[in-house]
């Protein structure tokens, strides 16, 4: 399914790469999907083409609690989208037993999002 679906999701990846920091490139992302560290997401009604996709990944831990990590998130629609997109990958963490959702974003995203708590992260490119 991935090799037939990447293709189709791929400009909203590289989309979500080029707008939020990350290190990890499309090409990165493929590669989690394919070695089944991480899982490609189709966000939409049943049915329906998808309006969104990304990559997440589900973190066991030693307490015995798992975390989910959207790696990237993209797509197409607006800000109706983005809600109904982290609305649908909060019931799929849900449904696995994670205990909260993880990710990178930009500044302008607490706006729609409320409901989560935003961090500070610190980088420095070494010479």
């Amino acid at each position: 399914m991935l090799p037939l679906t990447w293709p189709q999701v791929l400009p909203w990846i590289e989309g979500a790469c080029a707008r939020v920091p990350s290190e990890l490139t499309p090409a990165d992302l493929y590669g989690i999907c394919e070695r089944g560290e991480g899982a490609l997401m189709l966000i939409g009604e049943l049915g329906e083409p998808p309006v969104a996709a990304g990559v997440s990944q589900v973190r066991d831990h030693q307490d015995g609690t798992r975390t989910a990590w959207v790696l990237a998130l993209g797509g197409s629609g607006g800000r109706g989208v983005w809600r109904y997109a982290i609305n649908a990958i909060e019931t799929g963490a849900r449904r696995i037993g994670c205990k909260s959702i993880n990710f990178v974003g930009r500044p302008g995203w607490a706006a729609i999002m409320p409901d989560y708590a935003c961090s500070v992260s610190y980088r420095k490119e070494l010479n």
